[in-house]
């Protein structure tokens, strides 16, 4: 039996799967790709449908469907000041009064001023999303 969990559109731009994409739906739930498929296709806030099928989720947009996994507990906020990418000890400030630091070796330059963070668990693990990139994290304060 399938079963309709959401049906609404995907908040902001949308450029198909690819790994572990993380999706936050118009409702503000988040739910992270649960295999690997890669499908391009942008679109901005994209009608999207989320099923329960056999005990799986699976979203579908544009036609094109995905397993996919609900993550609870996101934090959202911004990094007070630049954001340089990742050095292997990066520390960064939020402007919710959280520090978080890298928890495992990175290397990768990117730069943005202020720019929106979002922080959520996966696999007993910490993910830090900014930009484009991710790193795991632990939070210090």
């Amino acid at each position: 039996m399938v079963r309709i969990i959401y049906n609404g559109k995907i908040d902001g731009e949308f450029d198909g799967f690819d790994g572990d994409k993380l999706f936050k739906m118009a409702n503000g739930t988040y739910w992270i790709q649960g295999q690997y498929r890669y499908w391009y296709h942008y679109a901005y806030r994209p009608d999207a449908l989320i099923t329960e099928e056999g005990g799986r989720y699976i979203l579908t947009v544009k036609g094109q469907s995905i397993p996919v996994t609900r993550i609870d507990s996101v934090i959202e906020s911004y990094i007070e000041g630049e954001f340089k990418g990742w050095d292997g000890k990066s520390i960064y400030k939020l402007v919710n009064g959280q520090t978080w630091e890298q928890a495992e070796y990175k290397y990768e330059y990117t730069y943005a001023y202020r720019p929106e963070v979002i922080i959520y668990s996966s696999g007993g693990s910490y993910i830090m999303r900014v930009q484009a990139t991710e790193a795991k994290v632990r939070r210090v304060h």
